[in-house]
């Protein structure tokens, strides 16, 4: 029988990997929707060539500033990450970043839990890595005293997370200044 991946915690020497797949998983979506990223699929006011033209992609600087995000904040515990190996390299990772927010009537915690980056190699795909990985974060926020998980799912990924208990919110709104 063959083992399969072994399952671990990030440490500070993996935030350049962590960063890697950051960008991976933005690039991919990229291609999948055209030119379009998450935040021009769904958060955009302006028609995709003028959001283009008003943000564009640089997805070296995106890689950089997720460095630097992570350089911070796995540090001081607001960014917990997980990763997958398989015969010693990093085949999937995901993070969660807590931010603050505002109280709400069924939740007064400003504290908020943003489950993101989760990416898995190519190749290892469709084996329950990435379910994993999020069981792991979702854990972590359970023992944090999170009540709130959010992120912003791609295609790919809707189902995955449906099938742990997300649901989508009409409600929310992004402008771009």
């Amino acid at each position: 029988m063959v083992a399969g991946p072994s399952y671990r915690r990030a440490v500070d020497a993996d935030i350049p990997v962590l960063a890697r797949h950051h960008r991976l998983m933005f690039e991919e979506m990229y291609k999948l929707k055209g030119g379009n990223t998450l935040s021009r699929c769904c958060c955009s006011t302006l028609p995709l060539n003028e959001t283009a033209k008003k943000f564009p992609v640089n997805f070296e600087a995106l890689e950089r500033a997720q460095c630097k995000k992570l350089e911070q904040q796995v540090v001081d515990g607001t960014c917990v990450a997980w990763l997958a190996e398989y015969k010693e390299e990093i085949i999937a990772s995901g993070g969660v970043s807590i931010i603050k927010t505002v109280a709400i009537p069924e939740d007064p915690n400003v504290e908020v839990a943003f489950l993101h980056s989760v990416y898995t190699e190519k190749a290892m795909r469709g084996q329950g890595i990435a379910a994993t990985i999020i069981d792991r974060l979702l854990e972590h926020c359970r023992i944090y005293g999170l009540r709130r998980v959010q992120l912003n799912a791609s295609e790919a990924g809707r189902e995955l997370y449906r099938k742990r208990g997300f649901r989508s919110l009409e409600q929310a709104m992004m402008l771009w200044l």
